[in-house]
């Protein structure tokens, strides 16, 4: 079988499979997917294979933790860079039939005219297009117990572009705590920039646990989102609240 048939087949094959893969798999694979390439991006001219793209997703720890978290949910026989280029092949497949529920995300980025290896490529509109706030120091997570990988997944909720992107949509880009604006202080440059902070305690979370952007997430400034995390379990955004009161008075 031909380069070009061989992912012909495998367009049809993830055709098929994003229409049975549970829902959460492309909720998660797709934030993914667009952090990775926005972090893989270098060149302006050059788009990213398919090929790139799964280096990258398996190179990269905080990447291939979440993977790897997900691919134990499966019942497939097939190795973790197949399921990482599945991933991929969803995420072209969704693009390919304009799936709305994607398009805020999907108009970040710009596809290839023509396949690159028989598979479509991507690039962001502009560097910056999905970069968030590098909220956590990334470390190496190898032989740790699931529940600390876990740890790492809600985390990742914070930095995850779609639930951000409800989140902010809902709340705006104003500090929930303290009203900071990042684009009233600094202009029109920075105007949308704001970390977004998860509500719930790990503690009161289990493995089946879906992010709800609009309860679970708030957005805060770095500096309030620092005062959050300043000690554990973190601080309520009320108890943040009634320290600038104070202060204040």
């Amino acid at each position: 079988m031909s380069l070009t048939a061989e992912a012909s087949e495998r367009q049809r094959k993830a055709a098929q499979t994003a229409k049975t893969e549970p829902k959460w798999a492309q909720e998660t694979a797709f934030p993914i997917i667009a952090s990775a390439i926005e972090r893989l991006y270098r060149d302006p001219d050059k788009f990213l294979s398919r090929r790139e793209i799964v280096r990258l997703l398996l190179h990269d720890v905080h990447s291939r933790d979440l993977i790897g978290l997900a691919y134990k949910r499966i019942k497939r026989k097939q190795s973790l860079e197949d399921y990482a280029g599945n991933m991929i092949d969803w995420f072209s497949q969704r693009w390919t039939v304009g799936d709305e529920k994607w398009s805020s995300l999907f108009k970040k980025f710009e596809r290839s005219e023509k396949k690159i290896d028989g598979c479509w490529a991507y690039k962001p509109i502009a560097p910056s297009a999905v970069t968030v706030f590098p909220d956590d120091v990334e470390e190496e997570t190898t032989g740790l117990p699931e529940g600390a990988v876990f740890e790492r997944l809600v985390n990742a909720y914070e930095r995850n572009p779609l639930a951000r992107q409800r989140c902010i949509k809902e709340f705006g880009t104003n500090c929930s705590i303290c009203g900071f604006s990042f684009g009233a202080r600094y202009g029109e440059v920075v105007d949308g920039l704001i970390h977004v902070h998860h509500l719930l305690q790990l503690s009161k979370v289990g493995k089946d646990y879906k992010v709800d952007p609009i309860a679970d997430l708030r957005p805060v400034c770095p500096n309030c989102h620092a005062v959050i995390h300043h000690r554990n379990p973190p601080y309520s955004i009320e108890e943040v609240q009634s320290f600038l009161a104070k202060v204040r008075t």
